[in-house]
This record gives structure tokens, C-alpha cells and sequence, in this order.
């Protein structure tokens, strides 16, 4: 407790980098996933399917490192760090939102055809706010697991709460480790309230069905 009290404000500035740094690969690759799971043509789906679980089954820093090699961008810095999460957002984000638009009722898509919407207004105004709780559901999972792995990127020269763990091991300081775990637990925790409150948000009809049973 004594070195998080003398060094409060290095592990706020850490945490407000550490959240950046999961957030934009989040949003970015979450948009991606539901975008490429509602739209891209059925013969590629299974490619698309083994494609994606391969690439999630790359460990996050061969693919940080990896990455400087394909794109010829530096080593160092957050943008493979940014790049390789949105690449394991839209792995884990994409079979969780083909899921959830699967589960939309037949009987609402009928209805939407019937009345004659274009394929985009009955994406907007029916498909994605009915597939609302499988996609938050699948986006709370991308978000625990992209603000973990976000710590391996003090590795490749991000100062984010994984530098804690890092200098805390070499210094052998175990409040300093304890800290970044603490304050990734804190962030997660507090991230998937967000969004279970958005989620909420976004499906008011889901509160009154539940009122009337």
C-alpha cells in the first residue's frame, strides 16, 4: 500500500495509457467483426470461420512481433500493440456476432420483407437491435480479454499497468506487481459494467418483458 500511495499518479498515467490502448482495438475491431459477420458472402464463411480461429490461437506477443515484419512498421510503440488487439477482437467478436444474428426470429425477418425494407434498413431496424444481447454478451468477453492481453504490450515498448509487472519482477517490488494486477481487475471490472449497462440501454423491451412475467 505504501508504494501505491507514493506513486499514484505513474500508475494513473499508466492506467489512462493502458485504457486507450485496449479501447480503440475494442471499438475498431468489434465494428469490423459485426460488419464482416452480417455481410460477407456465404462461400467464404467457412474459410472465414478456420482463418480466424487460427489466428486466435496465435500467442499476442509472437503476433506483436510478427506484425513490424508484414507491415513494416516500427518494433516499438503502440501501433502493433493497437493492431494486433483489433486483429483478436474481430477473431473473438465475429463467431459471437454470426451467433447472435442467427438467433434473430425468422418471423421478424418475415415481417421486415413483407413490408418491403431495403437490406440495410432491415439490418439497422431489426436484425442488429434484436441481436443487441448476444453482441454484448460476446463484446464483454473481447473486453476482459483485450484489456488483459493489452499488458503484454509493455514488452514491445508500451508503458501501460503491464510496465508494472515488468519492472516490479526485475526490482522485485511485489506491491508494484500487485498494483498492475489490481488495476487491470479494476478496469475490467468497471469495463463490463459499462457494457452490460449499455446493453441495457439499447434493449428497454428486454426490462418490460420481464416486469410483465
Amino acid at each position: 500500500m505504501d508504494w501505491f500511495l507514493k506513486n499514484i499518479d505513474f500508475v494513473l498515467g499508466l492506467t489512462i495509457t493502458h485504457l486507450w490502448v485496449s479501447l480503440i482495438p475494442l471499438v475498431l475491431g468489434s465494428l469490423l467483426a459485426v460488419v464482416l459477420a452480417k455481410f460477407i458472402p456465404r462461400k467464404l464463411v467457412a474459410s472465414t470461420n478456420g482463418l480466424l480461429s487460427a489466428v486466435y490461437a496465435v500467442p499476442s506477443l509472437a503476433l506483436f512481433v510478427t506484425l513490424p515484419v508484414l507491415i513494416g512498421t516500427s518494433y516499438l510503440g503502440p501501433t502493433n500493440v493497437i493492431i494486433a488487439l483489433t486483429i483478436y477482437v474481430i477473431a473473438s467478436m465475429f463467431f459471437s456476432a454470426r451467433d447472435a444474428f442467427s438467433q434473430v426470429p425468422e418471423s421478424a425477418n418475415f415481417i421486415a420483407r413483407a413490408q418491403g425494407l431495403s437490406r440495410w434498413q432491415h439490418f439497422i431496424h431489426v436484425e442488429l437491435p434484436l441481436a443487441v444481447p448476444g453482441l454484448m454478451a460476446g463484446f464483454r468477453v473481447a473486453a476482459a480479454s483485450t484489456v488483459s492481453m493489452a499488458s503484454i504490450g509493455a514488452v514491445v515498448g508500451v508503458r501501460n499497468l503491464g510496465y508494472l509487472f515488468l519492472d516490479g519482477f526485475q526490482r522485485k517490488i511485489a506491491e508494484e506487481v500487485l498494483a498492475g494486477l489490481l488495476a487491470i481487475f479494476v478496469i475490467a471490472i468497471a469495463l463490463d459494467l459499462l457494457i452490460w449497462l449499455i446493453g441495457r440501454a439499447l434493449t428497454p423491451w428486454a426490462r418490460r418483458r420481464a416486469v410483465n412475467v
